[in-house]
């Protein structure tokens, strides 16, 4: 989805405030032109049952520069087999559960890693995962879109962009 489009879901009528908006999602869009690697990102939304998020997150993902995985554009969440996660084996993985908090992610989190097979996948392997705020980001079509854009661009992409989102809106879940 061109980022005008996402300025178009945002319900704010203040002008400078949109121009401001569309000016952070052209940075992130201008730095990406010269990307090559866009890793396979996994986004979930719910750990059990195991849920790929839907909707505008495959393209929020596209945006950050990355692959969405398990998911479809435009399409709703989707309830997912383990296997299937195994299959895809993603660079990144993200918890983004609806409606919680990190915190309140930390505590669901026992759910994911006791599923046979979890430290074999590279997302793991490779220190990519990652828990970030549901409840403040990204299931909102307000000015938080763009905020949200930036945090996955942060965790996808880390050595092309530092927002300052790393223990506020998102966290590297270590294990």
């Amino acid at each position: 989805m061109p980022a005008d489009n996402i300025i178009s879901l945002i319900s704010i009528t203040d002008e400078l405030v949109l121009e401001e908006l569309q000016e952070r999602l052209d940075i992130i869009e201008h730095k990406l032109k010269f990307i090559d690697k866009k890793p396979t990102t996994l986004c979930l939304e719910w750990l059990d049952p195991l849920t790929v998020a839907g909707n505008l997150l495959p393209e929020l993902v596209e945006m950050a520069g990355g692959t969405p995985v398990l998911a479809t554009l435009g399409m709703p969440s989707l309830v997912v087999d383990w296997d299937e996660v195994q299959q895809t084996d993603p660079d990144v993985i993200m918890i983004v559960a609806r409606g919680l908090s990190v915190e309140q992610s930390m505590r669901q989190v026992s759910a994911l890693l006791q599923q046979p097979g979890f430290a074999d996948l590279q997302a793991v392997k490779n220190k990519r995962l990652y828990i970030a705020d549901g409840e403040a980001y990204f299931y909102h079509t307000d000015a938080g879109l763009v905020d949200s854009i930036e945090m996955l661009a942060e965790i996808i992409q880390p050595k092309q962009f530092i927002f300052g989102n790393e223990g506020e809106g998102w966290i590297k879940f270590e294990m």
